[in-house]
């Protein structure tokens, strides 16, 4: 028998970026997506949701001995969701007498993605919309930026007969380095059967995803830092807003700052309140790019010691 989530999750992940556009807007000139007012650079959850599937759906898990699979459901096929699940499950959605129970989780033991977030599928007849048990708030800067506006020359002119090369012209940010805050619902992992392997796969996807996405928009998008707190079994109880108590330190302006050697991250908040629910708490696990420097009330600090005696390093 599978091993269905029956733990709360929280998730931190960390990632930057480097002359880059981690999430343009479409309908603002593909501008990065901004807080005008604090400044701050926005990545949707979609976005970190697609880096996710991008990774699984070419590194694939074996199929376990319970029948569960690990195709991508939203694929990126210029396909509709019925034809898609008709592509997935033809002899489930070819029987006249299939029903919605038998579909659902027939679909849901061969995607990994509505696994975890769920998805809206309205196949005839059935019009499942499945809430997935992994939630993501927006991704936010950790500090102010500042988009510029770049051009260039394309490579090609405009139209035949033209000598002079058109341009080309593109918004970017110099550096941005994000958070993102996410939380699983072991009580709806049920009924979408989410698995703990799903949360290690998924876990990977985010990391090794994002330094898959190599574009040219996406170039120099690195990983730092990402901790998963997971909670006592069976227990609807998780602290909040763990991102909120990571503060990036520097001696610069937030707008100069270009790399992880510009600054650091202050995490005494996150080990106070770690260590004050520490009871709540099963395990906490982490990875981390060893370029990051972390303090602790200023000194410097290493993650092994965020919650003592229960964390410990995520393997791949």
């Amino acid at each position: 028998m599978a091993d269905i989530v029956k733990n709360r999750h929280e998730i931190v992940f960390i990632y930057d970026v480097k002359d880059g556009n981690p999430n343009g807007d479409p309908m603002d000139e593909n501008k990065p997506r901004m807080d005008e007012i604090a400044g701050l650079n926005l990545v949707t959850d979609v976005r970190l949701k697609r880096t996710g599937r991008d990774y699984m759906g070419v590194a694939k898990w074996a199929e376990s001995s319970d029948g569960y699979e690990y195709d991508v459901f939203i694929n990126g096929d210029p396909v509709t969701s019925e034809q898609r699940a008709k592509e997935l499950i033809p002899d489930i959605t070819d029987n006249k007498k299939h029903n919605r129970q038998s579909a659902a989780e027939a679909l849901l033991k061969k995607c990994v993605d509505l696994r975890l977030f769920g998805g809206t599928v309205p196949i005839s007849k059935l019009n499942m919309s499945i809430t997935g048990p992994v939630q993501f708030r927006f991704g936010r800067s950790l500090h102010r930026v500042d988009s510029v506006f770049v051009q260039g020359t394309a490579a090609f002119v405009s139209k035949e007969g033209n000598e002079q090369r058109s341009f080309s012209e593109k918004w970017q940010l110099p550096y941005s380095c994000i958070a993102f805050y996410g939380v699983i619902n072991q009580n709806t992992a049920k009924e979408t059967l989410l698995t703990d392997a799903d949360v290690d796969f998924l876990l990977e996807a985010m990391w090794e995803g994002t330094k898959d996405l190599i574009t040219r928009s996406k170039m120099e998008q690195l990983p730092r830092l990402l901790i998963d707190v997971i909670y006592n079994d069976e227990k609807n109880f998780h602290i909040g807003e763990l991102d909120k108590a990571i503060e990036l330190k520097s001696e610069i302006q937030d707008e100069k700052i270009r790399g992880v050697k510009d600054f650091r991250l202050e995490i005494f908040e996150l080990k106070e309140l770690l260590n004050k629910f520490s009871t709540n708490i099963k395990r906490v696990r982490y990875r981390i790019d060893p370029r990051l420097k972390l303090t602790l009330n200023g000194e410097p600090f290493e993650i092994e010691g965020l919650l003592d005696g229960k964390t410990e390093k995520l393997e791949k």
